[in-house]
């Protein structure tokens, strides 16, 4: 079995692996104990921390170097430096590079040869660049169980330069919710959809909840990992205070780890990042000049939704032209009804209950405010969880079983 350590490596986001060590050195864990549950040795673990202290970069972090001595047959020193000149002037991989040298000097070196060479010394060809320019991550989807791993981020709905005449001005015309907070599972392409008036941080924490709490209802058992970028709404950066009170206190309990991305690359949130496009083109741009209050907007929002996790049809990798609806009830044990019908809700209306619900109105999340100053402070809500997900979503009524059709 793939380790936790493997996983996460080939998750797509290069800071995913150190960001749960440093996680469980923060608990308190042990070197032996973080080796057990990764799947690494303990003396990687060792390794890591000390690189770690020395302040290294998330790619430098995990890069492996070579021994302290070096194999008698090893390539001379001259001869590396001629292949790394040469690798640096073309920008060419281990096979080209073989041939040049053959053919410019005369030099007989093998592709596996120089492709050692080229590993030790961390040269690396430069990267394939899509058509707008960005760097393309690849997750590994086979490492990951149904409604796992999510990619979750806000999309801010008023574009001008994606959105039509028509269709922007309605959502101030009708004053119309002008944020969307997103939730994708990379396995199943099921997603999940809130919105708001106002981008911030009660209405992101809000929503990470909220995701944690469906997931556990429906059924799912395993430890989840939630992906966010640094907006402010999710907290900022891993270091922040926020962030890691939102994850000892709130998330841990839930058996959710919270992960971030690298500063400026929101190419590692590929999916959720993609499926915003789809909003824009299949739903924004033909709904919008046609709504014409905040109920209508909800309602359509809720049969996209629908239709999106239910009908319309994927050809992502190991998607096959299958719906979300379809995959999950191939590889996961929950309701693939329940799962695909969750409808979207606006998150100013219910922050102040969720966070009062958890115990979140009192806590210091930095030295300039407290979460309970934000609005509607004298709303009281009820703290049984089972009531609050049988009163609002009538598919969460009764054990969930596998349905014998899709």
């Amino acid at each position: 079995m793939t380790s936790l350590y493997q996983r996460l490596k080939e998750s797509g986001n290069p800071k995913a692996p150190m960001e749960v060590i440093c996680d469980l050195i923060e608990k308190g864990k042990t070197a032996k104990e973080i080796a057990n549950i990764m799947g690494i040795t303990e003396r990687w673990v060792r390794t890591l921390m000390k690189r770690k202290k020395d302040g290294l970069s998330a790619k430098e972090l995990l890069h492996k170097k070579g021994p302290r001595s070096p194999h008698p047959k090893r390539t001379k020193p001259h001869i590396e430096a001629l292949v790394i000149e040469t690798q640096q002037k073309t920008n060419m991989g281990p096979r080209r590079l073989a041939r040049e040298l053959k053919r410019t000097l005369n030099l007989n070196i093998s592709s596996y040869t120089i492709r050692n060479i080229l590993r030790r010394n961390n040269v690396k060809t430069k990267k394939v660049r899509s058509r707008n320019g960005n760097k393309r991550y690849y997750a590994n989807l086979n490492h990951w169980e149904a409604l796992q791993y999510f990619q979750i981020d806000s999309k801010h709905i008023a574009d001008a330069k994606t959105l039509p005449p028509k269709a922007y001005a309605a959502l101030f015309k009708y004053r119309l919710p002008k944020y969307q907070f997103t939730a994708i599972d990379i396995k199943t392409r099921m997603r999940i959809l809130c919105f708001s008036d106002e981008c911030s941080f009660a209405n992101g924490f809000s929503f990470i909840l909220y995701i944690a709490f469906l997931m556990r209802a429906l059924g799912i058992r395993h430890r989840m990992f939630f992906q966010t970028d640094n907006g402010s709404e999710f907290g900022g950066s891993e270091e922040s205070r926020k962030r890691k009170i939102l994850q000892e206190k709130f998330l841990e309990p839930l058996g959710v780890t919270l992960l971030s991305i690298p500063k400026g690359e929101k190419e590692a949130q590929g999916f959720v990042e993609r499926s915003h496009r789809t909003d824009d083109e299949e739903f924004y741009i033909p709904a919008l000049p046609h709504i014409t209050s905040r109920k209508v907007f909800m309602t359509s929002a809720a049969s996209w939704v629908k239709y999106y996790n239910q009908k319309r049809s994927h050809g992502g990798r190991d998607m096959n032209g299958k719906t979300p609806k379809e995959k999950i009830f191939e590889l996961s044990l929950v309701s693939s009804k329940a799962a695909t019908s969750i409808p979207p809700i606006l998150l100013d209306k219910v922050n102040t209950f969720i966070l009062k619900m958890v115990g979140a109105q009192n806590i210091s999340w930095d030295s300039h405010h407290l979460l309970q100053l934000i609005k509607r402070k004298q709303f009281v809500a009820p703290y049984n969880l089972v009531n609050f997900f049988a009163k609002n979503f009538s598919f969460f009524r009764g054990p969930l079983k596998k349905p014998h059709s899709v």
